[in-house]
């Protein structure tokens, strides 16, 4: 309604211009550069108004040309982008299905079509790892490292790319680089922590767990045993360097943190052994063995007193034993304590059983070993011993494994 009022009252006002100018049409004069017109001022109005249609519908030919330019564009952009798109998902496809040529192609395709997509780097990255291209993976992994958003994906590519070239001071560059982020991810953490464990850099890992990354990726109670085995590593490294006392408070340290822990009681024995004061650690090593006997606590004990004859130290291995009388290093211990003051009766009654296929490949040749040697010594019956040692050869060369260093938090905590 009110749109209707708003013409009507245009076309009358348009209306009583006409009928007034065509009652006093009046005339209008314009002269320039030697031209003279003259008409009515109805016959301007008219021109004057034709031409500010004519230029109203000329700017309106330009606005449709110029959109129609634009649409096409757009189109065409958008073309590009789906295009790019499905180059994108096929080539992370081909990445999944182990295709490195084709997922390269694709990647060149998509980073054509999208260019600085940061997808495209991540393809391209994926893709080259996949191939084996290491120039351009590290190529790419340097350009992801200059926006936020993708600097980890680069890091972890450069930080494993070194690891495959053995560098392991590059890596454990670009892993710190990650774990210092706020938004680190495990990976950056283990990374670390194995580089650090791997290069027996100690106090750097036991500092590396110490973070709040540390505490998420692992229990309570694994945390609280991987703390122990480093400072354990580490009393042994202070050990070797001839510094007893602090090899001491690093080994007490190791024990308080996990009290299974025996090759923490072992270095303990060693460290005070070395000072003087074995005897104080007597009682530690007996807790532990009655937990976990042990080889390595066995070497420990041994060492405690100095200068014991054979006779003393099978009373006291004796006494050893007791706390954990049926296990295979105690009846192992005591065996060789026996042969060592020969005798034989004990030592053979204490390794019955342990050269049996319920027993361990390790205690199996130990024992067969140690039979070998009563065969040879209280028997003179180099044949049987012989046949023993091959016993201890052939379960050696079947089962029984060496113990390597840990090269990772895993090994550790798979070493418990």
């Amino acid at each position: 309604m009110p749109r209707l009022i708003i013409y009507v009252l245009g076309v009358a006002a348009l209306v009583a211009a006409s009928v007034w100018l065509a009652d006093d049409p009046g005339t209008v004069s314009l002269t320039w550069r030697g031209w003279q017109v003259n008409t009515s001022v109805g016959i301007l109005v008219i021109t004057m108004v034709a031409l500010v249609i004519a230029i109203l519908l000329v700017m309106r030919l330009f606005s449709l040309i110029s959109g129609t330019v634009q649409a096409f564009g757009a189109a065409r952009r958008e073309r590009r982008f789906k295009r790019g798109l499905f180059s994108l998902g096929d080539g992370f496809a081909a990445v999944q299905a182990g295709q490195g040529p084709a997922a390269q192609k694709l990647a060149r395709e998509a980073a054509r079509l999208l260019s600085d997509n940061p997808a495209v780097l991540v393809l391209r990255k994926d893709a080259a790892a996949l191939a084996g291209d290491v120039r351009e993976m590290q190529e790419v992994a340097l350009a992801l490292l200059s926006r936020p958003e993708t600097e980890l994906a680069g890091l972890r590519a450069l930080a494993e790319g070194a690891v495959t070239d053995g560098d392991a001071a590059t890596a454990l560059g670009h892993g710190r680089r990650a774990l210092e982020r706020k938004d680190a991810p495990p990976w950056a953490l283990l990374l670390v922590l194995d580089l650090e464990i791997a290069g027996e850099r100690w106090t750097e890992a036991l500092a590396t767990l110490d973070g709040k990354l540390a505490r998420e990726a692992y229990t309570p109670t694994e945390l609280k045993r991987l703390k122990s085995r480093l400072l354990t590593k580490q009393a042994n490294a202070a050990l070797g360097l001839g510094d007893a006392p602090s090899a001491a408070n690093l080994a007490k340290k190791a024990m308080d943190g996990d009290e299974t822990n025996g090759a923490a009681v072992a270095a303990f024995a060693k460290a005070m052994t070395a000072q003087g004061k074995g005897r104080k650690a007597a009682s530690a090593v007996e807790r532990a063995w009655a937990s976990e006997p042990s080889h390595e606590l066995l070497a420990a004990y041994r060492s405690l007193v100095d200068g014991e004859s054979a006779q003393e130290w099978a009373r006291r291995i004796d006494g050893l034993a007791k706390a954990a009388p049926d296990h295979p290093e105690s009846r192992l211990a005591v065996a060789s304590a026996a042969l060592s003051i020969e005798s034989w009766s004990q030592a053979r009654n204490r390794l019955v059983g342990l050269t049996g296929a319920d027993a361990s490949p390790d205690v199996r040749a130990r024992a067969a070993q140690l039979l070998a040697d009563i065969e040879r010594r209280e028997r003179g019956d180099t044949g049987k011993a012989a046949e023993w040692l091959q016993l201890a050869l052939e379960i050696q060369k079947g089962g029984a494994r060496a113990v390597r260093k840990p090269k990772s938090a895993a090994d550790i905590l798979a070493q418990i």
